[in-house]
């Protein structure tokens, strides 16, 4: 079937199914089939479906996004999001079903998915299970975040991770899950009131990671890093501590002209280039990146095209995974037409270093 064909029919299936356009379906508490236990496999014999991945968020859900407009030529696979309490409404019950209709819609158009479990909230809304919401989550800027560093938080997130690794990780096109970026978007008052500290924050990471490569012995665990709070360095810990375990490091952010981010997170990709796989992630910001120097003759924003290939020889990234946007925001900033193309031209990219 031509490759086109393939994504129309993903689209077709997903909006039949309701999953991308908001519908509430009906809930099965298991997937169809049981993965059989086995020991983690080595990291090079663990699942590896690098390139292109498209991230649909839940913005873009909601509004009944066009998935047939999000896919094109060059996508190996698509990335979804999965709050943790859609995941486990009650303590100790699964539901799964949503990642089983998405992973049997991604498998019939020849795609692999990563499940992203959403532990934090840019909405307002809480991620959490309601009996993890008084003690165990904290009011962010914007939303509610997961008292990650408590051992309550990362046992049951661990319990999570088994269920899904015991419903999927045999599935050939289930590449894996990935935790959400490690910046906490907290007041330090709030920190503190929690009892936070960069080391309990560096040993739950790690011990976090390295449970969820167990739970999935072979697929990935894919690792959004940028921000430690107090210790930035600790970031490096974590990273040396999961060498060769199948996780995957990486940010949601490739922005060239960050400061911040050059300065004290993509060392970390030079770094670990020669010992880990690798992702970065366009999500909105890069969209509308502007340039520290300004080009002559060119506009103010950094093109998809020169974001892709600094994600792919400066960072040295295996996979990039693209966030779907439907419109401009504001009107004069980078679109999905300009990333689609790039995708299409670069569709079996390696990496360099």
């Amino acid at each position: 079937m031509h490759r086109s064909t393939l994504f129309e029919k993903l689209a077709r299936t997903l909006l039949t199914l309701g999953v991308l356009v908001g519908v509430a379906m009906p809930a099965h508490e298991t997937a169809a089939e049981v993965c059989k236990p086995t020991a983690p496999l080595a990291e090079s014999k663990r699942k590896f479906h690098p390139g292109h991945y498209v991230t649909i968020g839940r913005g873009e859900l909601r509004k009944g996004a066009n998935v047939a407009h999000a896919l094109g030529e060059g996508v190996t696979g698509v990335q979804l999001r999965y709050r943790w309490s859609d995941l486990e409404p009650e303590q100790g019950r699964y539901v799964l079903a949503p990642i089983e209709r998405d992973l049997a819609a991604a498998e019939r158009a020849g795609l692999q998915l990563i499940a992203v479990i959403e532990d934090k909230s840019f909405d307002g809304e809480l991620p959490t299970p309601a009996y993890l919401q008084s003690a165990h989550t904290m009011r962010g800027k914007r939303g509610f975040t997961a008292v990650r560093w408590d051992p309550v938080v990362v046992d049951h997130m661990g319990r999570l991770v088994a269920k899904i690794g015991a419903a999927f990780d045999c599935h050939p096109n289930f590449e894996g899950i990935a935790f959400q970026e490690t910046a906490l978007s907290v007041d330090e008052d709030e920190l503190q009131e929690k009892g936070y500290t960069p080391e309990k924050y560096r040993d739950a990471l790690e011990r976090l990671l390295r449970s969820a490569t167990r739970s999935l012995p072979r697929s990935r665990v894919f690792w959004y890093m940028n921000f430690l709070p107090g210790k930035q360095e600790y970031l490096a810990d974590v990273a040396e501590g999961v060498v060769g375990t199948g996780v995957v490091m990486g940010g949601p952010d490739i922005l060239p002209d960050n400061k911040a981010l050059a300065r004290r997170t993509y060392p970390l990709y030079q770094r670990f280039s020669t010992r880990m796989k690798l992702f970065g992630s366009m999500q909105n910001d890069s969209y509308r990146h502007p340039r520290t120097a300004r080009v002559p003759g060119g506009d103010d924003y950094w093109s998809m095209e020169e974001l892709f290939v600094y994600a792919r020889d400066q960072l040295h990234v295996d996979y990039v995974f693209w966030e779907y946007r439907a419109r401009r925001r504001p009107a004069d900033v980078r679109d999905w037409a300009e990333a689609r193309d790039v995708i299409a031209r670069h569709p079996d990219f390696r990496r360099s270093g």
